[in-house]
């Protein structure tokens, strides 16, 4: 009980005694019990304990660990104690609400040889020096928690696309699946089957080409890769007549395109030459078509003249070195020295080390001081007056380079005798698509017939898109690095059996009402709906237009977490329909509060239907040959929800339960959905509640999507997945300030609160003085309007009670945590209760806890704002020819003080 921790408590602070950490080892004994009583240990005693801890020692709380035994499923483990797996969703919970406790979750192998090597893994932990919070020991081994994207095997339901996890490193580089797009007027869709990368690819994956790719993607996250491929027409929109479903095209420029699916105007996809293969094909369209037009149209390259033609073994170069042999022009290049000899093969005789700047005055010597007539340049920097040393008088400088290049105008100054043509395919593609076409074309017959040959060109699999980033970054390939991607194949399906039966708990809402038509829909002709209550009209209406269908509805009115009442629909479904085949437990409630307020008896609310509701249905069906056992359970037991520690608990026991059932071979899959837009219990929350969902990150998912996850993860194969639309930075940057995430880190590319000085802080800091006070004040006002979903937190009045305002407990612990954010400290998790206006808060956050000096008083913050109210009357009331005049006066003043 409370009464009885608080007692501990209030005994060890007469002692005088500092405590350095707190062990609940409770879940422990839970195994033996009945699942109630075991909840009651596990569950209650942390609950009390929690709230015991807040009161008796509010201000300096120490550490809190959670241990249990078996109760996360690792590895290839075939058994779960799912007795005790309700404390890890509650001690998410704990972590955000009381980041203060740093509570962490320690699971001890279920298999110890002894108690005493127990002990020393536990001992190990207490003390252990990293910020990792949710570990698990098995067979001597330190494990620790992490959530990682779920990637479904690839299918024509599952299309994949290559994307970032985070800038840095190649191992980000993740395969996620992907939105196809149908095409528009005017549009094809491509089944790609094979991309050139590009060198930009890697360096854009290092996060070395932010600046020059900002304008495309706002984070790691919206990155996507590959520039030019080849594939198949799959799809046509109208207007598009020279294009059907099965021509073999290539795309040059589709920025996107390492995916499985590419839409773009139908202008972009130019034929692809019948002789060569994929892979071949999708080395040509940006090499062949820059160096074509830069070579024939830009400089106009004659048979017998001269060409410098640098980094001659990249793409564009081998390219070029190709089009002016059949010129009859005299290449000069430029390559690496490993790359030499490669070109020597191509009857390249005259090359230059591309890694110095001697190869100026070697083209000199080479050409008796005459120089070439056309430089094809890639470098940038000094390397471009070098390459202009190299040319002829009146001579044609052919520019395709991006960073760091001339101007038409310093190039003029420089050499005003040449021709200096920047040329930008980007800008090409977009304002004359019709060029690309017609340049394709006169490429077309070289390229069918063998004149002209595709890069040299190294191939990996889809799969092995990593090793391909990296071959490419050691840059010792020569040609092009080449993405294959086969073509999909359906992806395998739990059929929906119109001979068996299917049981949906919480059947009569709209969750579960969406659900009976997403498995009608599947063909389903026989579903058991429960639920507790009558069916309301909106019910009634759903469930007669189900019977229209041909469905045979049967409404079992029942609670789920009353075995015999469990017991009795299961053998009614026996007797009365076809076997049994599919069960989706999307049964709950709701009874949220911060855990300080939390009664035992709303977390025995919550925790029933998902606790014994969902132990009822696999102990009834766990004989019975089902395709399926689905547990709709909630992101709250996967990331942890403030004011939802009941539901984070009972949704954690549905999560074990799926793992405890895989374990014994039975179907289980447990869905941790977030937010529903239209149904589901998180519809129904108030529109403050939803406005928090939406400034962390958390978007909602609308019906049709749930459903079609819902069909595509029964074929997947995994135990446990989440669901959810998440902005990850936008997520972390609410969480406590300071508090280490690394359960998250595989997923977030932007950590501010972890890796940035707070904004506001550093302004705090480099503010006079005199003028921190109200800076605090204006921040805190705007905190408070955030966590009320206002958009103005100004006119809050000082001394107006902030709970006055419909701020509640849970919005309490988001202000708190947005301070600690912003204020760059810890603070109680009873501050808004212990300093209720933004007079106190302000003059206890100045005063006790940010340590920098401030001097201003709040009553001249008062003083402030009312004449800051009487300016902005007086303001509407100026006529504009007074506007004009205190305008003018104002330039005055400006111009006699530059004076």
């Amino acid at each position: 009980q409370k009464e009885s921790f608080q007692q501990l408590l209030q005994k060890i602070v007469e002692k005088g005694v500092t405590l350095q950490g707190v062990v609940h080892l409770w879940s422990l004994l839970s195994d033996s019990q009945q699942l109630n009583q075991a909840q009651e240990l596990v569950c209650g005693s942390t609950l009390h304990l929690i709230q015991a801890l807040t009161e008796v020692l509010a201000s300096q709380l120490p550490p809190l660990w959670l241990v249990t035994q078996g109760a996360q499923c690792i590895a290839a483990q075939t058994t779960i104690n799912v007795q005790q797996s309700p404390l890890w969703g509650l001690g998410r919970v704990i972590a955000l609400e009381h980041p203060e406790l740093k509570c962490h979750r320690v699971d001890l192998d279920p298999n110890h040889a002894s108690i005493a090597e127990g002990v020393e893994m536990l001992l190990q932990e207490l003390f252990a020096p990293d910020a990792e919070d949710q570990v698990a020991y098995r067979q001597g081994e330190r494990h620790v928690a992490r959530l990682e994207r779920f990637v479904p095997q690839a299918s024509e339901e599952y299309p994949q696309q290559l994307r970032l996890r985070a800038y840095g490193t190649l191992d980000n580089l993740v395969l996620q699946p992907q939105q196809r797009r149908q095409p528009e007027r005017g549009e094809v869709e491509i089944q790609v089957r094979a991309v050139g990368l590009n060198f930009r690819d890697v360096l854009t994956a290092l996060g070395m080409m932010q600046e020059y790719t900002q304008h495309l993607f706002d984070s790691a996250e919206q990155v996507v890769f590959g520039g030019e491929c080849a594939g198949v027409v799959v799809a046509v929109g109208s207007d598009v007549e020279h294009l059907q479903v099965g021509d073999e095209v290539v795309l040059a420029l589709a920025i996107g395109c390492l995916a499985h699916y590419m839409t773009i105007p139908a202008e972009l996809a130019l034929p692809k030459p019948q002789n060569l293969s994929f892979e071949a094909a999708a080395t040509l369209p940006t090499a062949f078509i820059t160096a074509h037009y830069g070579l024939n149209y830009l400089a106009n390259l004659q048979p017998g003249e001269r060409v410098l033609i640098h980094s001659a073994a990249g793409g564009v170069g081998q390219a070029a070195v190709q089009l002016a042999q059949r010129r009859g022009a005299e290449v000069f290049a430029t390559a690496s020295l490993p790359k030499w000899k490669f070109l020597q093969q191509q009857g390249v005789e005259q090359i230059m080390d591309s890694r110095t700047l001697e190869f100026a005055e070697q083209v000199k010597a080479a050409t008796e001081d005459l120089g070439v007539d056309v430089v094809l340049n890639s470098f940038n920097e000094e390397y471009i007056p070098y390459s202009f040393q190299t040319l002829a008088h009146g001579g044609r400088f052919i520019e395709i380079g991006k960073i760091n290049i001339w101007s038409q105008s310093k190039a003029k100054e420089h050499r005003p005798d040449a021709k200096y043509e920047v040329f930008d395919l980007v800008e090409m593609v977009r304002e004359q698509p019709e060029l690309i076409a017609q340049l394709w074309s006169e490429l077309g017959t070289e390229l069918r017939t063998g004149q002209l040959q595709p890069l040299p060109h190294q191939v990996f699999e889809l799969g092995q898109v990593q090793e391909a980033f990296r071959y490419l970054q050691q840059a010792k390939h020569i040609g092009k690095v080449v993405v294959a991607i086969p073509p999909l194949k359906e992806q395998k399906k739990v059929e929906i059996q119109a001979q068996g039966s299917y049981l949906v708990t919480g059947g009569l809402g709209a969750l579960g009402l969406e659900v009976s038509k997403w498995l009608a829909d599947k063909g389903a002709r026989h579903l058991v709906l429960m639920g507790r209550s009558s069916p309301s009209a909106e019910a009634q209406t759903a469930i007669a237009q189900l019977e229209d269908l041909g469905v045979k509805v049967s409404v079992q009115l029942a609670d789920v977490s009353c075995s015999e009442q469990v017991s009795q629909i299961m053998q009614r479904i026996e007797g009365e329909l076809p076997s049994l085949r599919g069960v989706i437990h999307a049964a709950g409630v709701l009874d949220d509060g911060v855990l300080q307020n939390m009664s035992w008896q709303q977390f025995v609310k919550v925790m029933l239907p998902k606790v014994e509701g969902t132990w009822h249905l696999h102990q009834l069906t766990k004989d019975l040959p089902l395709d399926f056992f689905v547990c709709f359970s909630s992101m709250s037991s996967l990331l942890g929800n403030p004011g939802q520690g009941n539901y984070a608990a009972a949704n954690e026991f549905m999560d074990a339960i799926a793992h405890y059932r895989r374990g014994m071979g039975l179907p289980g899959l447990s869905i941790n959905w977030g937010a529903w837009a239209s149904s589901g219990m998180a519809a129904s929350l108030a529109g403050q509640h939803q406005q928090r969902l939406e400034s962390s990150g958390i978007s909602a998912i609308e019906p049709q999507q749930g459903m079609q996850a819902l069909g595509s993860l029964l074929s997947e194969s995994p135990s446990q997945v989440g669901v959810l639309p998440i902005n990850w930075s936008k997520f972390v940057s609410q969480l406590p300030s300071g508090q280490k995430i690394p359960f998250l880190e595989a997923l977030i590319s932007i950590e501010p609160s972890l890796t940035q000085k707070s904004a506001f802080k550093a302004q705090l800091e480099a503010a006079a003085i005199s003028e921190r006070q109200e800076l605090l004040t204006i921040h805190i006002r705007s905190a408070i309007a955030k966590a009320l979903g206002w958009r103005d937190g100004q006119k809050i009045g000082m001394r107006q009670p902030l709970f006055d305002l419909g701020l509640d407990s849970l919005m309490a612990v988001e202000l708190k945590n947005r301070l600690e954010s912003s204020l760059e400290t810890n603070l109680s998790s009873t501050l808004l209760f212990d300093y209720p206006t933004v007079e106190v808060l302000v003059e206890y956050l100045a005063n006790d806890v940010i340590p920098i000096e401030f001097s201003s008083n709040l009553d001249e913050i008062e003083n402030l704002e009312q004449e800051e109210i009487d300016n902005t009357f007086r303001f509407q009331e100026i006529s504009e020819d007074e506007m004009a005049n205190l305008l003018a006066r104002k330039l005055e003043s400006l111009e006699g003080k530059k004076s």
